[in-house]
């Protein structure tokens, strides 16, 4: 081989290692992308908890009101009062918790006995759940539903005895303080491919059944309250809604996954795409040295790309989910306002009321 020949190699490999470099340090870029992309979702979704508990908070404000006019119209005359006794004490507000969200208005109303959003918050769940041993959280995890099956009012240390807990990232029961099926029990959120309900008897509790995508059954989860059943069959079959359209459209699974993704996690597949430029073949008959290593160039470059392309589907997936949270989450912020500023305006009235017949 000659010195020109040589140099020529050399210069070649220089340049290999360095598009393979620039190719790795794409993939990380974008890897992290589709980090920060999931932790966004999970904030995301923490912020339409909170949400939709204020929306929660005006029905039972709203219900106080009418309970208010009610009575503040029997006091002001006897015509009033004599209305109201034929007419009846006023129904209870109906619910807009569910009729301006993500979710559709099919969608049940949430039962006392479903803890969410600030309420979780309040009652210090996440704490009482791991100094009572029952959960470890990972970094980025959060409960999303407890269903208490002890009852609606009770502490939240009677109630994570007797529960299913529903995080960002799984779902578990826990019974007589003991979780179901040791620290590893329940099933991760992203293999829930449907739910179906079997209705208890008399002295018999409900159990839904959830199917994993695999077509076999992943677990079972026990409730003692209807109303609380059906609102978890719902929101369990509302999980892989999203995603199920996108893997069909793709026509293959998802190949990435960044809901239980760790640094260690990050650390391996950082490895593998390092260690896909250290590989070497034999060179085939009659190939020189060059045409050799332009052949390794073109196989590792082609794998780089095909793991780039998956990531950057995933990013994109993720982006466009985060566009239609953001969306949807301004629709609900819209509808919020609008029923502060009306129940605002009622109280108002009802104060005024209340007014009048001190000074009459």
């Amino acid at each position: 081989m000659s010195f020109q020949e040589q140099s020529l190699e050399d210069r070649y490999k220089q340049l290999a290692e360095q598009n393979c470099r620039t190719m790795t340090d794409t993939i990380r870029m974008a890897r992290e992308a589709d980090d920060v992309g999931a932790e966004t979702l999970a904030k995301l979704a923490l912020d339409r908890e909170k949400l939709l508990k204020v929306d929660q908070d005006l029905d039972y404000i709203n219900s106080s009101l009418k309970r208010c006019e009610y009575h503040l119209h029997s006091m002001e005359s006897w015509s009033g009062a004599i209305g109201n006794y034929f007419r009846g004490l006023p129904k209870p507000e109906n619910s807009g918790t569910y009729n301006a969200t993500t979710l559709p208005k099919k969608a049940p109303m949430c039962p006392l006995s479903v803890w969410r959003g600030v309420f979780l918050t309040e009652k210090k769940v996440e704490a009482a759940l791991q100094e009572g041993k029952v959960h470890s959280f990972q970094a980025g995890e959060h409960v999303m539903y407890l269903v208490s099956n002890a009852g609606a009012r009770v502490s939240t240390s009677r109630a994570i005895k007797d529960c299913v807990v529903v995080t960002n990232l799984g779902a578990f029961q826990v019974k007589g303080g003991v979780r179901v099926g040791g620290k590893g029990g329940g099933f991760p959120l992203r293999a829930v491919e449907s739910a179906y309900m079997i209705k208890g008897t008399f002295l018999a509790h409900d159990v839904i059944h959830v199917k994993s995508w695999a077509g076999n059954g992943i677990a079972e989860l026990s409730f003692w309250n209807r109303a609380a059943t059906e609102f978890m069959l719902f929101v369990l079959n509302e999980i892989p809604h999203n995603s199920r359209k996108w893997q069909d459209r793709q026509n293959r699974p998802s190949t990435y996954d960044h809901t239980t993704t760790t640094a260690t996690d990050r650390k391996s597949r950082t490895t593998a795409t390092t260690s896909t430029t250290s590989t070497t073949t034999h060179r085939l008959p009659g190939e020189s040295e060059i045409q050799r290593l332009a052949r390794e160039h073109d196989e590792q470059f082609d794998t780089q790309l095909d793991q780039l392309g998956r990531v950057l589907d995933d990013v994109a997936y993720k982006a466009k989910a985060i566009g239609e949270e953001v969306r949807e989450q301004n629709k609900l912020i819209n509808h919020t306002k609008k029923r502060v500023e009306d129940t605002h305006g009622r109280l108002g009235k009802s104060n005024m009321r209340a007014r009048r017949l001190l000074r009459s």
